[in-house]
């Protein structure tokens, strides 16, 4: 690492906002945890079930769905690892439940099943149906209920070739500061359906690139203490996804600092899919920065 590099290093750390600001990460360990970071990344995309997988997002009308390959199903099943005929759902009010044939071996939860309550209020998340390599579960947004569905053989994932990632750049690591919001806002996220939901939001990370000081309104997921950014840059639509990405940030210590480290940003899963609902970034969470570090966009048969 050149001196130029170490001494801008080591201003993005110290101005923070914070008297003693914890040191900065010796570059070998930094290399290190990034390069851990990038295999784990691609592991977690590998994973059976992970969204390399995912080919449907399969829309309930209230009422009976019949769902499997035949195109006459209301429910229709990409053909290749599908039976004609698999069963139906049933849509009522806030309520979805399933009945498959008996002679297919469909499972829920890992236990066969012919019938199965998939959604109800009183159940935290839809169990998971499968069925040779497909397994499926039931999804709510806004008002809508849905089935995402998933193929371990798809050719999406069989075939990745795996992201292009920038360089690895310590300059886009820093020691920020977390401001907490006492009590906590609702911020409005926006997603790629054409929907705004309000999320509560716990602070911001502030953190400063040369004299600038900038803020990133964070969420936080109700099965996760960690902070997790959905944020724009003025590489989004060039190098990058033109809807932003992700970046994840660890709770704040004792002193009130966090580690945002723009080489683990990543690309939401509708770069890989059309079938998943992502998070676009708010407002005020789209910088006017180059952001030249973490995943690079993704085209698909393109590395």
């Amino acid at each position: 690492m050149t001196t130029s590099r170490l001494v801008v290093l080591s201003v993005a750390l110290a101005v923070c906002g914070c008297e003693d600001p914890p040191p900065p990460i010796d570059p070998v360990a930094h290399s290190a945890d990034v390069e851990a970071w990038r295999e784990w990344r691609h592991a977690d995309l590998m994973q059976p079930d992970g969204w390399l997988s995912l080919v449907g997002l399969l829309w309930l009308e209230p009422g009976r769905n019949t769902f499997g390959a035949d195109t006459g199903n209301k429910i229709v099943f990409p053909p290749e690892n599908a039976p004609a005929s698999i069963g139906q759902f049933v849509l009522d009010n806030d309520m979805v439940s399933m009945t498959v044939r008996s002679n297919l071996g469909v499972q829920v939860d890992g236990k066969p099943a012919q019938w199965y309550m998939m959604s109800a209020p009183s159940l935290s998340e839809s169990p998971v149906a499968t069925l040779g390599s497909l397994q499926w579960h039931v999804i709510k947004r806004q008002e809508r209920f849905a089935i995402r569905l998933k193929d371990s053989l798809s050719s999406t994932r069989i075939e990745f070739p795996g992201i292009e990632m920038f360089d690895l750049d310590p300059e886009w690591r820093f020691v920020a500061t977390f401001d907490r919001y006492d009590p906590p806002r609702t911020i409005k996220v926006p997603n790629i359906l054409g929907t705004v939901s309000d999320q509560p939001s716990p602070g911001a990370v502030v953190f400063k690139v040369g004299r600038k000081k900038y803020r990133l309104d964070v969420t936080q997921e109700r099965d996760n203490p960690n902070y997790f950014i959905v944020f724009a840059d003025e590489t989004n639509g060039l190098e990058t996804y033109g809807g932003g990405r992700f970046v994840w940030v660890d709770v704040e210590d004792k002193d009130g600092h966090v580690v945002l480290d723009f080489n683990k940003s990543y690309n939401p899963p509708c770069v890989f899919t059309d079938y998943s609902t992502c998070p676009l970034p708010p407002r005020q969470n789209r910088l006017p920065l180059q952001i030249e570090a973490g995943e690079k966009d993704y085209k698909t048969g393109e590395k």
